[in-house]
């Protein structure tokens, strides 16, 4: 059988099984109605009291690994925007088209260019706010060549339909030789503006030698939120998108709450075993200080700086109009008045910073770790145990608390003096 055939049959296999998986997902919500700030994203719920994860607790599920065929397609084209929205007060807005707004090519920065695509979705009934807004972030895609693909049609139920479009497209990447495949993919909620395009999103990301790390985002007092969010494009992905979008058919009965999708990503986030390598995923992401990616605006102020890559907007609910209508006022008309140059911001070396505290936890943990695994018997071990499940633990779900890292680094640290004087 010719080798092109098979890999045609394996990836429409794998197509189908996804596909499949979309629209079982959907069935389970087809009676929900539809909540209009589904469209543009996550909003943190300020009612709820502060929970790691939103208290999702996953059960193990083993779920197969899915397997990427090495197959050519073609590239995703990033269709035409629409405007989308949920029922807004009528307002007069200036015509807006995104070509409109000069921006200059970046300046020479040192920082390592990454392979990154930005993702949105942007369908429903008219809203320029949105469309202003998008318009911000094709802007900044633009000026740091980065491709940008906006899902324009409903092809799931309600939240459902992020994790099913970033599955496509890491599918579709995946499926492309690695040198011409996107790295990362930069999800950004509708009701985000750019504010400081000088500001590449590649910046954020781990260092190559920290490839285990596959998902980068933040978390406020609700745990997880997905607003602004990297995903890496790698099998990882594929396997984390697959049980989120499959959480439904397996527990029908599990009520996720608000952010169906989001509550599930979180929940999967805390595995420890089974997935693709039989470790789960919690070793797989990383908490960035939430400030830095995803600043919020709230009813009374901007939470950021200038400086500051964006502003976003959850939890407004209809107050978000006047807001959102305020910066993009700003950068449409003066745009260069929140920009900086990120040499002048101090984005560099607090990501440098930031992943080089990570890398020293990480590298001690697993130092230890090995030591655990091949001592004696007879070889004192339980301040080491303890300690090190504490780091991790920190490295897990608390990377965006450089103090309370450093804590469990001298816990483990002081751990390793008292069983060697034990």
């Amino acid at each position: 059988m010719p080798q092109g055939f098979t890999r045609r049959a394996i990836g429409g296999l794998l197509a189908a099984s996804v596909l499949l998986i979309i629209w079982r997902t959907s069935s389970q919500y087809q009676q929900l109605p539809l909540d209009p700030s589904i469209i543009h994203g996550h909003r943190p719920d300020t009612n709820t009291p502060a929970t790691q994860n939103g208290g999702v607790k996953i059960p193990d599920v083993k779920v197969p690994e899915v397997k990427i065929p090495d197959a050519k397609v073609p590239d995703v084209k990033a269709p035409d925007v629409k405007p989308i929205g949920d029922k807004i007060p009528e307002v007069k807005t200036p015509d807006f088209k995104p070509s409109g707004v000069k921006t200059e090519k970046p300046k020479d920065v040192e920082v390592p260019r990454r392979r990154v695509g930005k993702v949105s979705m942007f369908y429903g009934p008219q809203n320029p706010y949105y469309e202003r807004a998008l318009g911000s972030h094709q802007r900044h895609a633009e000026r740091w060549n980065y491709p940008m693909y906006i899902l324009e049609e409903d092809i799931s139920v309600g939240y459902w339909n992020k994790p099913s479009y970033v599955l496509s497209l890491v599918i579709q990447e995946l499926a492309k030789v690695p040198e011409e495949r996107l790295e990362w993919l930069m999800w950004v909620d509708a009701d985000s503006i750019i504010i400081n395009p000088a500001i590449p999103a590649d910046i954020f990301l781990p260092p190559a030698d920290l490839s285990e790390i596959h998902f980068v985002s933040s978390k406020d007092q609700n745990g997880l939120n997905t607003g602004i969010v990297f995903f890496h494009v790698h099998s990882w992905t594929v396997s984390m998108l697959v049980e989120a979008l499959a959480f439904p058919l397996y527990f029908p009965d599990y009520d996720l709450g608000f952010s169906a999708d989001q509550q599930a990503m979180a929940g999967i986030m805390t595995k420890t075993t089974v997935g693709p390598d039989g470790k789960g995923y919690a070793d797989g992401m990383v908490y960035l200080p939430r400030p830095w990616i995803n600043t919020y605006e709230w009813h009374h102020a901007y939470e950021g700086k200038k400086g500051d890559m964006l502003v976003h907007f959850p939890g407004l609910e209809e107050d978000r109009w006047p807001h959102m209508e305020k910066w993009l006022e700003i950068v449409e008309t003066t745009p260069l008045e929140w920009e900086v140059p990120l040499h002048e911001t101090a984005y560099p070396d607090l990501t440098r910073e930031f992943w080089d505290k990570f890398r020293v936890a990480r590298d001690l943990a697993r130092k230890v770790e090995n030591d655990l695994s091949s001592a004696k018997p007879d070889t004192p071990v339980a301040a080491r145990q303890e300690a090190v499940a504490a780091l991790r633990d920190a490295l897990r779900q608390h990377a965006d608390e450089p103090e309370f890292l450093q804590e469990r680094v001298d816990g483990l640290q002081a751990a390793i003096q008292k069983d060697a004087s034990s």
